[in-house]
């Protein structure tokens, strides 16, 4: 399926962070940012140009940037991505590397991804601020839902941290192609893949669910993510800023979801609650 390529470049203060979330909210799903400029990645399919249009005009008001539209063929995501990714580190623990990056045995824990355009290499700041918190958790013969998967990455991580059954599932069939191909790549052949939103899981509790998405997404699925969490089971939620968290706060605090610990980086958040069945 073939990509389209939206470049914005700004001289405004936080002007690429308040426009990716924007974007993320009518289906962009990957981006890129370096000092002058942000891309912003959407499968051709649900590329809609007026309603960009709408949501870039919201903004003009406020502060310049200009932006470009280019379609991006399915067949050369993979030397875009090449050229440019770079392994990780997580508190020495974690590394996670592309398929052309030699291994290092100095971390307990490897990561390879095949990197294509679906979201997760571990780049992200949100994706990295999850990877902190699942490595302070034990996981050990627990069952563990990933919500929106992306490149499998999270799931993978819960697999190796010794999850007795992680489900993962996508709404995006080209994350599932991915996804499957980095299970593959990790030898993570347990973990069970799902194309859809949260019904499209297996299992009807969970003891952790991985949700980093976007506030929307997470806002607009709290009640489901809650039904299918055991009592006091964990949701790490990100995909969101730090000034949407009290949004959230308050919205999981009626679906008996507690906050239980939340950290930054880069101006995006991420956080822990906990099913708490005495609120």
């Amino acid at each position: 399926m073939d990509y389209i390529e939206v470049r914005i470049t700004s001289e405004a203060p936080y002007a690429f962070d308040i426009l990716t979330a924007c974007l993320a909210e009518i289906g962009f799903d990957s981006f890129e940012t370096d000092d002058d400029s942000l891309k912003a990645y959407i499968t051709e399919n649900l590329f809609d140009a007026d309603v960009l249009k709408q949501t870039c005009d919201q903004y003009l008001g406020f502060f310049p940037f200009e932006y470009s539209i280019k379609k991006i063929p399915y067949q050369n995501w993979n030397a875009i991505w090449e050229s440019d990714f770079k392994p990780i580190t997580v508190e020495n623990k974690l590394r996670v590397r592309a398929v052309f990056h030699e291994p290092d045995p100095n971390f307990p824990i490897e990561i390879i991804i095949q990197p294509k355009m679906s979201f997760g290499t571990g780049h992200h700041a949100t994706t990295h601020l999850v990877m902190e918190f699942m490595l302070g958790i034990d996981f050990n013969e627990k069952s563990v839902l990933d919500f929106g998967t992306g490149t499998g990455i999270l799931a993978i991580l819960a697999n190796k941290l010794g999850a007795l059954s992680v489900w993962a599932v996508d709404n995006d069939p080209q994350c599932i192609e991915n996804a499957t191909e980095n299970f593959e790549i990790n030898h993570c052949e347990t973990i069970s893949l799902g194309l859809g939103g949260a019904e499209a899981s297996g299992l009807n509790k969970y003891d952790v669910i991985i949700a980093n998405i976007t506030r929307n997404t997470i806002l607009e699925n709290i009640e489901v993510i809650s039904l299918k969490l055991q009592p006091h089971g964990l949701l790490i939620a990100s995909g969101f800023y730090e000034e949407d968290l009290s949004v959230l706060n308050a919205k999981a605090t009626t679906k008996n979801l507690v906050i239980k610990q939340w950290k930054t980086m880069d101006k995006w958040c991420a956080a822990v609650y906990q099913k708490d069945m005495t609120v």
